[in-house]
């Protein structure tokens, strides 16, 4: 079909065909040499998988004349290769020819080809096209047809030593257009289909069949690039019949050689399968602003040299253009975004949500760093996040999960002693001291120089301290140094272990040590605060202490610091101890008006008793005190409730650890909707689950100031209750109609105003 298209013997042939409707033979101008170069590989011409060398993407233009311009036909193409094994091809040769006083138009001749080269292996593509013909002769004939070829490529030798071999096989028009014969007038130009055929027609064919061909062709690139030469061999019309006219099966040849003076002038030389030379030059440029590279053939030649054929001189241009990155430009510009950029993008989403605190979507977005990206070079990293994600949401089960698959996965990785910390961390969590201990031995033994190092001392530390064993508690916990986010809890727990083992000197060193350092969060500014009162109790202790202790508590001024009612309670009592019941009064009023439900409000009221009794007026001082015994009868927390909490927590948790197992798995898949799908339905049941152990969380954190507040709920209860009976004895010695007045001397000299809670 493209013979026929890109012959300019096919004008003549049809417009003689109006006159006297010759002989068909095929041979004579099926096979056209200048359009077989004229396209190189991009045209599809000769072979249809030789698109599959083009490595960019490449636009060709150009035509080909007579030197009068009376014969003349067009050429375009469009290249496309995408990944490494595929290439896209789009052709468009027209030709046309006007002839006088022809009233029904004129004759036209389209070809619109759509090709497609696959690269079986390195070495091989296979390729094949479609291609459409549109035909208007002169308004009598308008059909469109259709045809296809197939080829191979086969490429044994490509290096720099030995040069570049290319051989391609093909079968041109292996589905043949067919041609109808018809005289029908069409003025109106509309198109008809007239379907291809394959192999041999039959004589009941009105018209012809494109005849098919075999193409065989070499290509050599050598001598450093600067020699080019090329071998083509057709067998010409190999499904003959008698009844087209002509001859079949005739083998044609021709060679052609470009020698390149400098990378970027050659001149050419062709023998075609006609039997004519042809000369000519090829200029190219490369990297120019848009093009990546750009270059312009001339060829010229005189088709009367052999045999007479009334062109004369013929010549043709062609100019082609590369633009873009080459297949392994955007190979490698893909791979880098799949391996660095996307997953860097993904990693850093999942790290937003974390530190946005929304740890389920982040356990997720970790996960998919960890499945998508497998050799992410922060696939590691995902991982700890991953389970510090779930972590933080209490899912412990999961964590634990997490942490011992990431050491089993990425052995080598310098997260290793980070993923065995957090499974000591969690054991610390859940109490269970003697595991936490196994793996602090190993973590110092296998990682004794790593960072998670003094963090592994400071979980050991405060089990030690849980224990009572304050001596190598601290000893664990002075190896932490400043600059180290646990040097504020460290300090402050060495400080309670010394004050325990009675070592005051030691345990004012570990709080001053809080204070003298600059605090970079709000959790360490609270810390200075506890520091502050713990210190002042110290104080508050020794003979001559009491201006530093009173000093210290009043340096806490933050009423939304979590120590302030303690601080403020512990002022109170300074000035109580000294009799100053002006200054002492305004704190506990504070503490009893704004914060009724604090575990201080009960001593609160024992300090506003003493107050009153001080300033004589019994019965306010009578209502206080019994007010504080009252809130402190019963613990604040009952053994009933404890049992309650732990009863529902228990009944719970096996449901929490089959939300943990869910919502882990759904963390090891890809995001796609069906997944998306059991994470939104998920979702609700892990808000109630997290819900509830959060709120048990909580009850905890209660109970364990509940048990703290109990020697104090003691010696509150046992003051109030002294000095109620005093307070309750005078009143009964008062005369009647007395105003409630009295005095201070049942209360004696305040000891009991000296028992502070540490």
């Amino acid at each position: 079909m493209k013979h026929i298209l890109l012959s300019i013997a096919l004008v003549f042939c049809s417009a003689s065909y109006l006159l006297a409707s010759p002989s068909y033979s095929p041979n004579k101008y099926q096979q056209n040499d200048w359009f077989g170069e004229y396209g190189g590989t991009t045209s599809m011409y000769v072979n249809p998988a030789g698109i599959a060398e083009n490595d960019q993407l490449e636009v060709t233009g150009g035509f080909f004349s007579t030197i009068s311009g009376a014969a003349m036909q067009e050429y375009g193409a469009v290249v496309l290769p995408y990944d490494y094994n595929h290439t896209f091809g789009f052709t468009f040769f027209e030709n046309g020819a006007t002839v006088e006083n022809n009233s029904k138009g004129d004759y036209t001749e389209n070809a619109y080809m759509l090709g497609y080269a696959w690269r079986a292996m390195h070495c091989l593509a296979l390729g094949i096209d479609l291609s459409i013909l549109q035909v208007n002769q002169f308004g009598y004939n308008s059909q469109i047809t259709l045809g296809s070829d197939i080829g191979l490529s086969w490429n044994p030798i490509s290096d720099s030593k030995l040069g570049h071999l290319q051989i391609g096989l093909a079968v041109q028009n292996i589905l043949r257009p067919v041609i109808a014969n018809t005289n029908a007038d069409n003025p109106e130009g509309d198109y008809g289909f007239v379907g291809p055929i394959v192999g041999k027609g039959d004589e009941t064919l009105e018209g012809y069949a494109i005849p098919s061909n075999l193409n065989l062709s070499l290509f050599y690139r050598g001598l450093n690039r600067i020699l080019e030469i090329k071998g083509e061999v057709s067998i010409i019309d190999i499904f003959h019949e008698d009844n087209e006219g002509g001859q079949g099966n005739i083998v044609e040849f021709g060679v052609s050689a470009t020698y390149y003076m400098t990378h970027n002038l050659g001149v050419k030389a062709r023998l075609t399968k006609e039997g004519y030379p042809v000369i000519g030059a090829t200029i190219n440029v490369k990297d120019v602003n848009l093009f990546r590279y750009l270059a312009l053939d001339l060829e010229m030649s005189h088709d009367d040299l052999i045999e007479k054929k009334n062109r004369g001189f013929l010549w043709n241009v062609r100019a082609s253009a590369r633009f873009g990155n080459t297949r392994e430009e955007s190979i490698g510009e893909a791979r880098y975004r799949r391996l660095k950029i996307e997953p860097e993008n993904d990693y850093r989403a999942a790290m937003r949500l974390y530190l946005n605190r929304d740890f389920i979507a982040a356990s997720y977005a970790f996960g998919k760093v960890q499945t998508k990206y497998p050799t992410f070079h922060l696939v590691d990293q995902a991982a700890f996040y991953k389970g510090k994600s779930f972590e933080n949401m209490r899912m412990h089960l999961a964590a634990q999960k997490v942490y011992n698959e990431a050491i089993k996965k990425y052995p080598h990785s310098d997260q290793v002693p980070k993923y065995h910390f957090q499974l000591m961390n969690i054991e610390y969590k859940e109490g269970r001291y003697g595991e936490a201990m196994v793996k602090y031995q190993y973590i110092i033994q296998t990682f004794p120089k790593s960072d998670v190092k003094p963090d592994a001392d400071y979980i050991a530390g405060q089990i030690k301290f849980e224990q009572g064993q304050y001596k190598d508690a601290v000893q664990l916990l002075a190896s932490i140094l400043p600059g180290n986010a646990n040097y504020f809890y460290a300090r402050y727990t060495m400080g309670i272990a010394y004050s325990r083992l009675e070592q005051w000197e030691e345990a004012k060193g570990s709080f001053s040590d809080i204070l003298s350092q600059q605090p970079s969060n709000q959790s360490e500014k609270d810390l200075q605060d506890a520091a502050k009162i713990k210190l002042g109790h110290i104080y508050f202790a020794e003979k001559d202490g009491l201006p530093e202790a009173a000093k210290l508590y009043g340096q806490v001024t933050n009423i939304n610091s979590p120590f302030y009612e303690e601080a403020a309670l512990a002022l109170a009592w300074s000035f109580l101890k000294v009799r100053d019941t002006k200054n002492a009064r305004p704190f506990p009023t504070w503490i009893i008006k704004n914060r009724p439900n604090s575990y201080l409000v009960s001593e609160a009221y024992l300090v506003e008793g003493y107050c009153d009794y001080l300033e004589g007026a019994l019965r306010a001082a009578d209502k206080n005190l019994n007010k504080a015994i009252a809130l402190t009868k019963n613990p604040t927390i009952t053994k009933e409730q404890r049992d309650s909490a732990k009863s529902a927590y228990d009944n719970m948790k096996e449901h929490f650890d089959s939300v943990q197992v869910r919502a882990l798995d759904l963390a090891r898949q890809l995001p796609t909707p069906r997944v998306e799908q059991k994470r939104a339905a998920l979702r609700p049941d892990f808000e109630k689950a997290n819900r509830e152990i959060e709120n048990f969380a909580d009850f905890q954190q209660r109970v364990i100031q509940s048990d703290r507040f109990e020697a104090s709920r003691q010696r509150v209860l046992s003051d109030a209750g002294l000095t109620s009976a005093v307070v309750s004895t005078k009143i009964a010695q008062m005369p009647a109609g007395s105003g409630g007045g009295g005095g201070a001397g049942g209360l004696g000299d305040l000891d009991d105003l000296d028992d502070l809670d540490e």
